[in-house]
């Protein structure tokens, strides 16, 4: 079996070294840094499965790291804390910041190995989900959203999460599907479900807050639903995501007609979205009179 690649962070050489030298009479594959700014270079350059790193460091602190590492990696990566103590803010802040574990200094040597076998089984077990996902031919997956409860979740930010763990896409097809799936369900959100003119869409952030509210309260609106569906074949090689709304609909025909006449990316804010799914799908569909959406993406395995 692979050995298990650890980075060790310190400020303390001699700290970093002496852990170093434990976690390699352990069985483990084992790097160090000795400040944030290199353990980042190191992250970026190398694939490591656990990183061990001090809270209190000058520079990148061992909070910022976490941060940093949860913000611009794509992997999943698990990151221990090291501390002399750990106060409840720093203990909160570190639990949001998506911390694996935490270790007291002076390390118990056992207690740290523990921790690590921990994560990497945790890790393999998560393989084992995805590696499920992957291999299967086909998979389907539909929820229905009650537009009440709309603003409460980041649809994108739930789907980034779920596709990372479940399926191996390449950075730039999830990037451009989460992109997709904003537009999608914004617009039937905007358009379908609530119904906005122009106008009220370009009011300010405050206003326009206030005008969906008050349209949620009515009984015709609140009963409407958003449908998202998510469909993997990869016998085909696709994956599809539809978004239909319980909305009016729209010419579609006469927007597409436009886009194939002038392809042009429009970022204005009127038809900014079907200009995005225009450019970002590899096949763009509308059915039920535009009342539902889908698009078409081929799924590569290259970067």
């Amino acid at each position: 079996m692979k050995k298990a690649r650890i980075l060790v962070v310190d400020d303390s050489i001699a700290i970093a070294n002496s852990l170093c030298t434990i976690l390699k009479i352990s069985g483990f594959e084992v790097d160090s840094a000795f400040n944030g700014s290199d353990a980042l270079r190191k992250i970026h350059s190398s694939d490591y499965d656990v990183v061990i790193c001090d809270i209190e460091m000058p520079g990148i602190t061992g909070l910022e790291l976490l941060g940093k590492v949860r913000r611009d990696f794509d992997r999943e990566l698990d990151v221990i804390l090291m501390t002399g103590y750990l106060d409840h803010d720093y203990f909160i802040e570190a639990i949001r910041l998506g911390a694996s574990d935490f270790i007291r200094k002076p390390v118990d040597t056992q207690q740290i190995v523990r921790s690590i076998h921990s994560l990497i089984e945790k890790k393999q077990s998560r393989n084992d989900y995805s590696d499920f996902y992957q291999n299967t031919e086909h998979a389907d997956f539909h929820f229905v959203l009650d537009p009440k409860q709309f603003s409460k979740f980041a649809i994108s930010k739930v789907f980034n999460a779920f596709l990372r763990q479940s399926f191996q896409f390449n950075h730039n097809l999830l990037n451009e599907l989460l992109i997709c799936v904003d537009e999608m369900v914004y617009n039937a959100f905007i358009h379908g479900t609530l119904d906005l003119s122009i106008s009220e869409r370009t009011l300010d952030h405050d206003a326009l807050q206030k005008l969906i509210q008050e349209r949620l309260q009515d009984p015709e609106i609140a009963q409407k639903r958003l449908r998202f569906s998510l469909c993997v074949d990869h016998v085909a090689n696709i994956i599809q995501i539809s978004v239909e709304d319980d909305g009016k609909g729209f010419d579609y025909e006469n927007w597409l007609n436009r886009m194939a006449m002038s392809p042009k990316l429009n970022l204005d804010e009127h038809g900014r979205g079907i200009s995005m799914l225009y450019h970002l799908a590899d096949k763009l569909e509308f059915s039920k009179e535009g009342r539902k959406v889908t698009v078409s993406k081929i799924i590569s395995t290259s970067v």
